[in-house]
């Protein structure tokens, strides 16, 4: 049995072309399908999801200013949750305007967590952890996230590949959170338990590319792994 060298799929009896990899050209002109009306219905439901979920996180920002002011004659508690809820506001509403974007869908996450984090910082009279802990493990996590991004643009086919650049990120973003704990607390970089961490994940990130460019060549898992 034939299997593609791009993707690595098993190709049935006499096909010569991967349905995946070299779909065929009949696509254009076709008449609409019902496959077709349930991605029109799937988009319009994560629309409607996304609409129940601002009118909720708003009538809670509503709802919990109202009882603040009447009961607290102010806004008290209410700064927090009103801030927590204007948070998750933004972040859905960022996931969804700009999830065809990803560098802007980062770079706004990261935006809107620094903005809450900070906030939160003056709500509580704390300034140092703010600089010295927070946005530096944002801006980590937010640039990360874009280099997992940039270097799997380069690969055609993304599989194992993906997820062995994602743990090599988590592995570094583990690696800088002991370090940030550590200078906040005792001006000294002692690394322990997130070497073990890191070294596990990138061994795991191995393997997976072992066994995806074995997979691109044409290689089985099953002859592989003598299944």
């Amino acid at each position: 049995m034939a299997i593609c060298k791009n993707c690595g799929v098993e190709l049935g009896e006499g096909i010569e072309r991967c349905p995946l990899c070299e779909p065929s050209d009949d696509s254009a002109g076709r008449m609409a399908s019902p496959a077709d009306l349930f991605r029109l219905s799937r988009l319009q439901n994560a629309r409607q999801l996304y609409e129940i979920i601002m009118l909720l996180l708003i009538s809670g920002v509503i709802i919990t200013t109202a009882i603040d002011a009447a009961f607290g004659k102010g806004m008290g508690w209410s700064l927090l949750t009103t801030t927590c809820l204007g948070y998750l506001i933004a972040l859905v509403s960022g996931f969804w305007f700009l999830r065809k974007k990803p560098y802007y869908m980062i770079s706004a996450t990261a935006l809107f967590t620094l903005l809450f984090l900070w906030f939160i910082d003056l709500l509580t009279g704390e300034t140092e952890w703010f600089f010295r802990m927070a946005c530096p493990l944002v801006l980590s996590g937010a640039i990360l996230s874009s280099a997992v991004i940039y270097f799997n643009s380069f690969s055609r086919y993304r599989g194992l590949n993906l997820l062995a650049t994602i743990l090599v990120a988590v592995a570094l973003f583990v690696l800088t959170t002991e370090y940030l704990t550590d200078r906040l607390r005792s001006s000294e970089f002692t690394p322990s338990w997130s070497l073990v961490a890191a070294a596990s994940l990138v061994i795991i990130a191995m393997i997976f590319i072992f066994i995806h460019y074995r997979l691109k060549r044409g290689h089985s898992l099953g002859r592989m792994f003598h299944i």
